[in-house]
């Protein structure tokens, strides 16, 4: 049962890069690490530049990327009529919604390692191998902006399939974002339930020691995650082809 789904899933990721948007997305992430490392040290950004870099990026630019990446996940290819190819395999509507969902996650989490690589990399040259404890913290951030930016994936794919374009999906999504960004800078104690800052759910647990405040908003993160895959499974099995 296994290998046919992780078959599955490798299927829908290759048919992400033969779709051309998440060749263009990694290699503007790619790009935008490397433009980052050169330009460092002139514009002062002090510290760990690999984090720096992820925690600037996931403001905006990193969650629009998600955005655009999850709202074409599915609902393109109900538009198109593609998807009748997909719905022709010997295999459940649930399984085949879970690779894609699988897919495109794996898709974001290779968008947020295009930026990291290049900065680690070129951190290294430039300061040298980091503490221990610093690279420990290096990589829960990178883990936590994967796991941050899955959800956006999944969350914008369901909104694209309850509107029924990716278009439409993209816009309404980024709406979203903006209105619970604006929401949050003026009720800071509400970001904790709109996960619209990611420093929020992560550096108390790392930098104070405030396990808490994570595990509360790491609550919340699994809650909408459940709530994109069941909402979105439920706008997969009800379309028509």
């Amino acid at each position: 049962m296994m290998a046919p789904f992780l078959y599955l899933t490798g299927e829908e990721l290759r048919k992400l890069f033969r779709g051309g948007k998440l060749k263009v997305l990694l290699m503007l992430s790619f790009l935008i690490g490397v433009i980052f490392v050169l330009i460092g040290e002139r514009v002062g950004l002090s510290g760990n530049l690999p984090v720096t870099t992820l925690e600037l990026l996931l403001a905006a630019v990193l969650p629009l990327f998600m955005v655009s990446l999850g709202s074409d996940l599915m609902a393109g290819e109900f538009k198109d009529g593609t998807i009748k190819n997909a719905l022709k395999l010997p295999l459940g509507r649930e399984t085949l919604f879970i690779g894609k969902i699988l897919a495109g996650w794996t898709a974001g989490a290779l968008i947020v390692l295009s930026v990291f690589v290049p900065t680690f990399i070129g951190s290294i040259g430039l300061e040298g191998m980091s503490a221990l404890s610093t690279l420990g913290a290096t990589m829960a951030e990178v883990g936590g902006a994967i796991l941050f930016c899955g959800l956006l994936v999944v969350l914008a794919n369901s909104v694209s399939l309850w509107t029924g374009s990716g278009g439409v999906g993209m816009v309404v999504g980024i709406v979203l974002w903006i209105t619970m960004g604006v929401i949050g800078f003026f009720e800071p104690q509400l970001n904790r339930f709109f996960l619209t800052d990611f420093a929020d759910w992560l550096h108390p647990l790392l930098y104070t020691g405030d396990f808490g405040a994570s595990v509360t908003t790491l609550l919340f993160m699994t809650a909408y995650y459940i709530m994109g895959i069941i909402t979105g499974l439920l706008a997969f099995q009800r379309k028509e082809v």
